[in-house]
């Protein structure tokens, strides 16, 4: 049996001893991978999990454990029918408007403070209902940016990660889908079952909890190296892999090399980390498109946390092309009216490079390109368009 297989084999069968994984299915996030064949050779991959490291969680300001639903350009007839319609009791939303702490006239928004007991009670339908309205303000900011738990269940997403049952249990009851992710938004909730401070900060912690890929380029003597090299250096325009790629393919048996060796020097500091309180002195913190658009920038240039300065470089200095696409490849997720929704870095096969969004709580990942559709499909993304960066000389 192949070494790789024997590997995930054990790690298998320690999960499973350990209940994490049903026996009528072994879980994705023991497994590898193998990528289609193609230009960029012969790649293995498989599933880690990422959380900020306690130094960031220190600083990220704990919500309040009273849950706050703020609905922007409501009014109190209007959303008293939205809620007994998504399936909450008549006489529990009128709780929670005559609630001396509520805000029902302001001029701008409608606040609610459901209590937590009510709050999780809600069905799931009720539930997805309910946090789809309130995701479309960043006044709720657990709503618009929830955790996303792209694996088969909360289980799978646990993992063998240390948490008590009950607070497995609280998750488990109160995730909803959104689209077809597993989506958890009750952070005030969940807070609120904590023991005490330490655990307050292991539970933000678990909450920045993300799936990426870690994956491997495979090289021997029966490769063919230049093309790899022409693949994986943008056309030889990054020449610094060549080495690597040279010296692991002499290895009596070939070897392989990570990805964070095959990037260009933003993508390589950035992976599998996440952002620090001090990257908002610019105002904003970087996103999906800056992250995309300083793929091979040396030196970053903030100019494109600007939506309509980075819409220009795409204009300006990519090309419009289809798949296949190459390795370097800015990918943008579009809706039918023409919005860029999302972009992320082609790497290889199925794989990208991306930050979903720009909260704290969200890495910089290599992912699968359907999770992203998944995570932004209920944003109404209808295409995903290629643009080819266009070097000028000296680049």
């Amino acid at each position: 049996m192949p070494a790789r297989l024997i590997a995930a084999f054990l790690l298998v069968t320690s999960l499973a001893s350990a209940g994490v994984i049903a026996d009528s299915a072994i879980s994705p996030s023991a497994q590898v991978f193998d990528c289609k064949p193609g230009p960029w050779g012969r790649v293995q991959w498989h599933y880690i999990y990422l959380e900020a490291p306690e130094w960031i969680v220190a600083d990220y300001p704990a919500p309040n454990t009273q849950p706050t639903w703020t609905f922007p350009g409501a009014d109190v007839a209007k959303l008293t029918s939205f809620l007994v319609a998504a399936g909450v009791d008549e006489k529990t939303v009128a709780g929670w408007l005559s609630d001396r702490r509520a805000v029902t006239k302001g001029p701008e928004a409608v606040t609610l403070f459901p209590n937590a007991v009510d709050v999780e009670g809600l069905s799931a339908a009720a539930r997805s209902t309910i946090y789809a309205e309130l995701a479309k303000s960043q006044q709720n900011e657990f709503h618009a940016n929830p955790v996303n738990i792209l694996d088969r269940s909360v289980s799978d997403w646990l993992g063998r990660r240390k948490v008590r049952p009950e607070i497995r249990a609280l998750i488990e009851r109160l995730t909803y889908l959104r689209g077809d992710v597993l989506c958890f938004s009750d952070l005030s909730i969940l807070l609120s079952y904590a023991q005490d401070s330490e655990e307050v900060t292991d539970l933000i912690q678990l909450c920045t909890r993300t799936r990426a890929v870690m994956a491997y380029l495979q090289a021997g003597a029966d490769d063919d190296l230049d093309a790899l090299a022409k693949y994986w250096t943008a056309g030889f325009r990054r020449k610094d892999v060549l080495p690597m790629l040279e010296s692991i393919s002499q290895l009596p048996d070939g070897g392989r090399m990570g990805f964070s060796h095959l990037l260009p020097a933003q993508p390589r500091k950035l992976m599998y980390t996440y952002p620090t309180p001090d990257m908002a002195t610019t105002g904003r913190l970087p996103d999906c498109h800056w992250t995309t658009l300083n793929f091979f920038n040396y030196r970053v240039q903030n100019v494109f946390l600007d939506l309509r300065l980075a819409s220009s470089e795409v204009l300006k200095g990519y090309e419009k092309v289809e798949a296949p696409y190459h390795y370097g490849d800015a990918l943008i997720f579009m809706t039918k009216e023409g919005n860029a929704i999302h972009s992320c870095t082609y790497l290889c096969d199925d794989l990208v490079f991306t930050k979903n969004g720009d909260p704290l709580t969200a890495p910089w990942v290599i992912s699968q390109i359907d999770d992203a559709k998944r995570i932004y499909g209920h944003l109404g993304v209808s295409s995903v368009q290629g643009y080819r960066r266009q070097w000028t000389r000296g680049e």
